[in-house]
């Protein structure tokens, strides 16, 4: 139907996503996470792929996992060759690799999951040269109204 305007269709705005109101509540994803919440939020789900994650959530902790990682690694690379400190660095750097990474995989499942996507695209993010970057647009993707159908019931 065309209107008096010119307008084809009646546009109405997307249903804001329903999130969690109390920090606690791992069911929901928290909107406007703190650093401290979102790492929380993080351990406290370990292995949970169901659900969503905020970009909030997200973020905090890949910035944090990101700085600790670069840290790591500088001091591993300033370290004298022979010294046995460069090698704590990078047994403490694959220690938190090894802690990290299924939780890591199941953050960007939720996070896919409040875009409205199968958690099944992270599976794109180990591909060579371009895994980084297809993470990242993952991370900064819109919260959907219709990823609520992922939340546990």
């Amino acid at each position: 139907m065309i209107h008096s305007e010119g307008t084809p269709f009646d546009t109405y705005p997307e249903p804001e996503p329903v999130g969690a109101t109390d920090p606690d509540d791992l069911a929901l994803p928290l909107y406007g996470a703190t650093f401290g919440q979102a790492l929380s939020r993080f351990f406290r789900s370990y292995a949970r792929f169901s659900g969503r994650a905020s970009r909030s959530e997200y973020w905090w902790v890949m910035l944090t996992l990101g700085i600790v990682a670069v840290v790591c690694g500088m001091l591993a690379g300033a370290a004298e060759e022979d010294s046995t400190l460069g090698l704590t660095f990078l047994v403490i750097l694959l220690v938190l690799t090894l802690a990290c990474a299924v939780p890591g995989w199941a953050l960007l499942v939720r996070r896919l999951h409040d875009a409205d996507l199968s958690g099944w695209l992270s599976l794109l993010t180990v591909l060579p040269y371009i895994g980084f970057v297809i993470q990242i647009v993952f991370g900064v993707l819109p919260s959907k109204h219709f990823g609520e159908r992922f939340d546990r019931r």
